[in-house]
């Protein structure tokens, strides 16, 4: 589609008025990388109970989220004004959005529920509990057909729920959760995740175990199907075990240099099924400026994809590359900047996508975000012919 005057003119119209948002629904709860270095904590873990970073944030990072991250504010559960057991850690996340989106003959608004996640965690002597129950969110609703019935117990999901066991710097964890890989950024239709096995809803069971100190850390994780038919949050696996029939493995590796300003790492990840097969090896680089104030963020995979069964075709050369650049304007307010490519056949140009998105994340306090969103997207190199999109979300946690 054609980006003419008309398509700018609706795409600027569509992100001023794109500020009406709802909360409830599910999207994904993840980490903001842009943080790790820039907020002078090396490891993900500092800030979160996982330990490759994302979901609930235990007191450590709660108190950073009010102190550092945000403009000001009581970063604590309920705004400090009931603290739980020390075994016990809740959480909350609720998240809306509207977008508009350029369809050549006129815009297209979208205003969607996007999450609403409840977590939960005992822990006692080392040993966890982590859950996490939600709802699934919707951007187009499809009404129910003739004599099916919906109401909001179908929406109902459960992207992780996992037992961990931790000693001084090791852990092991068994249950649904994102396999450790590369960069796990908080906006799911990012390359790095969409096409990489981390798209929303696309969490496995796995068994995984690493190790995590200031100076590297490691994880390795197998990963299969399993027999759980509810709280999937993925119709298209109704009639499959969560997570697909996927089964391989992952490993990541990340080495902090002395100032612990940055990192370099490397990962691989296969991924089997039936009908294709892909096999993943990366590397990433990430680096926080002080002076400058910039955070950059970059990763780069190759791969090879085979098809299975009775196709006959040669394997594709995989390609995801990925950079990103955050400028700390003030405390309170990032700006980002990230182009990215993902090739499912290297050798197919008109199958590559492009994208090159800029982004306004505020923080005016404590438990309160606002993020903005602008991305044009290429299909096939053909650079005269952009998506754009706008989005803008708002997202609010306990």
């Amino acid at each position: 589609m054609r980006l003419n005057h008309h398509a700018s003119t609706r795409l600027a119209l569509g992100l001023a008025l794109v500020g009406v948002v709802h909360l409830a629904g599910v999207e994904s709860a993840a980490a903001y990388p842009q943080f790790q270095f820039s907020t002078f904590s090396a490891r993900c873990n500092l800030c979160h109970f996982s330990p490759s970073g994302g979901g609930l944030i235990n007191g450590f990072g709660r108190s950073e989220s009010g102190e550092t991250i945000s403009r000001g504010g009581n970063g604590e559960l309920l705004h400090g004004l009931w603290t739980p057991p020390e075994f016990l850690a809740l959480g909350l996340d609720l998240r809306g959005a509207g977008a508009i989106k350029d369809n050549a003959t006129e815009p297209q608004y979208l205003y969607f529920p996007m999450q609403a996640d409840l977590y939960g965690r005992v822990a006692v002597s080392g040993i966890s509990a982590n859950v996490t129950l939600g709802l699934r969110g919707v951007a187009r609703v499809v009404p129910p057909g003739p004599g099916e019935e919906r109401n909001v117990l179908d929406r109902v999901v459960s992207r992780e729920h996992y037992l961990m066991y931790e000693t001084g710097f090791w852990y092991v964890r068994a249950g649904r959760f994102h396999a450790p890989y590369g960069i796990y950024s908080q906006d799911h239709s990012e390359y790095i995740r969409r096409y990489l096995g981390r798209h929303t809803l696309e969490e496995t069971y796995n068994l995984s175990g690493g190790y995590v100190a200031d100076e590297y850390e490691w994880h390795a994780t197998a990963f299969g199907p399993a027999p759980v038919f509810i709280l999937s949050g993925n119709e298209a696996l109704e009639s499959g075990p969560v997570g697909g029939e996927r089964v391989g493995g992952a490993f990541s590796y990340e080495n902090r240099n002395d100032g612990q300003t940055g990192s370099f790492g490397a990962q691989a990840r296969a991924d089997v099924t039936d009908a294709l097969s892909r096999y993943w090896v990366g590397g990433l680089y990430k680096r926080f400026y002080e002076e400058q104030k910039l955070m950059l963020l970059s990763q780069l995979d190759v791969g090879v994809g085979m098809f299975g069964g009775d196709i006959d075709a040669d394997p594709m050369l995989l390609l995801s590359a990925h950079l990103g650049l955050n400028y700390f304007l003030t405390r309170g307010v990032m700006l980002g900047a990230v182009i990215e490519r993902y090739d499912p056949d290297v050798l197919l140009s008109s199958r590559a996508r492009d994208a090159a998105s800029l982004t306004v994340q505020y923080f005016p306090f404590a438990h309160l975000e606002l993020h903005l969103i602008g991305r044009m997207e290429f299909q096939g190199q053909d650079y005269a012919a952009p998506a754009p999109m706008g989005l803008l979300m708002l997202h609010y946690y306990l």
